[in-house]
């Protein structure tokens, strides 16, 4: 998981948009791949690394960047990750940590 977050902040920080894609549905699939009954402890473990960065000093500047960014796929992918994080009690409260702007970006 350690890895995937670092290959995303790289992604990002180079501006390589099928990079990050990439890295997004590989999560992904590897979340689609546990059962669902399993499926939480992918979704700790994502908070544990702070996949989105949510409790750096950035805060949600991170992933609201990411939802800010016009390409379909990426878009695609970033929702796809992120509602399944949102179905635990655990990753609502992850994505809800600094305050509700990413799900006000998201509706």
């Amino acid at each position: 998981m350690g890895e995937h977050k670092q290959r995303l902040i790289q992604a990002k920080m180079n501006n390589d948009i099928h990079s990050v894609v990439e890295v997004l549905l590989s999560l992904r699939v590897n979340a689609l791949q546990i059962a669902p009954e399993l499926r939480k402890n992918l979704v700790y473990e994502i908070i544990r690394n702070d996949v989105f960065l949510l409790n750096s000093r950035a805060k949600n500047q991170f992933l609201l960047e990411l939802l800010a960014i016009e390409n379909a796929s990426l878009r695609h992918a970033l929702l796809s990750l992120i509602s399944i994080v949102a179905s635990t009690l655990k990753g609502v409260e992850y994505l809800l940590v600094n305050d509700q702007m990413i799900i006000t970006t998201l509706i």
